[in-house]
């Protein structure tokens, strides 16, 4: 953005006082017809090819605040053009989501997050345990959430894990809830009993419930992550309803993959991950503990939505 415009003549001979009052005067008039043109074109800038070979040269300023913002400012409404670059490379809403309510889901866990999307205007479509695993219709979406319920359910009753590790793979993105987080690891631990479990696109061990320390339909309070994306704009404390999801403990022996891995948020009571995203292949997870897309027992619209639908921007644009 040009503050002003300021005016050179180049080095030469020196001019008789009748010569210097007539370039001053001509020099003035240039400088009003120039700046009446630029502001009928809301152009603000003068080619660097008109300055070429001038007796006048167009000398560009910027004030020291404007250096130092930069291009990618978002915060600074200054320059309208800035903005509008920025907010065109943030994603305008989350992809299509094929949205599980096959066997094993919690229908109130279901019915809930259509609501969310709905609120959100984000599309979706309804898979079960026999859809979930074709190719062709997975090719329509761009991310699986696999809700609460149970994730024995999960594991046996859809007969091809493969095929929903391939749409990751490839790069597709999984968000499971509570069961659905239990799901996507490779180990299953729950009350100190290890099972293996199918998917496996986490590589390492969900482990619940924290009954004694956070008991079933009771709030957990959640130390968000300062740092990520995701929480700028949120209280580093949320309350969220839990009901006997898991922490996350990656494998000591997978470091490469532990290093992948971004925790956006802590429960209180043990300082253990509660949500947690990695990338698996081409595509990647986000696995909550807690729901934050509940309100209780009921359908209503939760308190932690806005950070949620914030959690599944950053997701999909990661």
């Amino acid at each position: 953005m040009l503050d002003f415009y300021r005016l050179k003549p180049k080095p030469g001979k020196l001019m008789s006082n009748k010569c210097k009052k007539f370039v001053l005067i001509a020099a003035a008039s240039f400088l009003l017809l120039t700046t009446s043109c630029s502001s009928k074109n809301n152009a603000g800038n003068i080619p660097g090819s008109e300055t070429s070979g001038s007796d006048l040269e167009v000398v560009e300023e910027m004030d020291e605040s404007e250096a130092h913002d930069g291009l990618f400012n978002t915060k600074d409404d200054h320059d309208p053009g800035q903005t509008i670059e920025n907010a065109q490379n943030e994603p305008e809403t989350v992809p299509k989501v094929a949205l599980y309510n096959g066997s094993g889901s919690w229908a109130d866990n279901v019915e809930t997050l259509r609501e969310f999307f709905v609120s959100y205007e984000i599309e979706y479509g309804l898979v079960d345990e026999h859809n979930i695993i074709d190719p062709e219709l997975l090719n329509n979406y761009e991310i699986i959430v696999l809700p609460g319920g149970g994730a024995a359910d999960y594991r046996y009753e859809i007969s091809d894990h493969d095929s929903i590790r391939s749409f990751v793979n490839d790069g597709g993105l999984f968000i499971g809830f509570c069961a659905g987080a239990y799901y996507a690891a490779d180990i299953f631990k729950w009350q100190g009993t290890e099972y293996d479990y199918p998917l496996g696109i986490f590589s390492g061990s969900s482990i619940g419930p924290l009954s004694g320390q956070i008991n079933w339909g009771e709030q957990a309070l959640l130390n968000l992550n300062p740092e990520h994306p995701a929480n700028e704009n949120f209280e580093h404390e949320l309350d969220i309803y839990y009901f006997d999801g898991p922490y996350f403990k990656p494998h000591a022996s997978n470091e490469i993959h532990a290093a992948t891995i971004e925790i956006l948020a802590h429960y209180d009571v043990n300082d253990q991950p509660a949500v947690i995203a990695g990338r698996f292949g081409e595509g990647g997870y986000l696995l909550f503990g807690p729901h934050p897309e509940m309100d209780g027992y009921g359908r209503d619209e939760g308190a932690n939505w806005p950070w949620l639908y914030s959690s599944l921007l950053w997701f999909s644009n990661w």
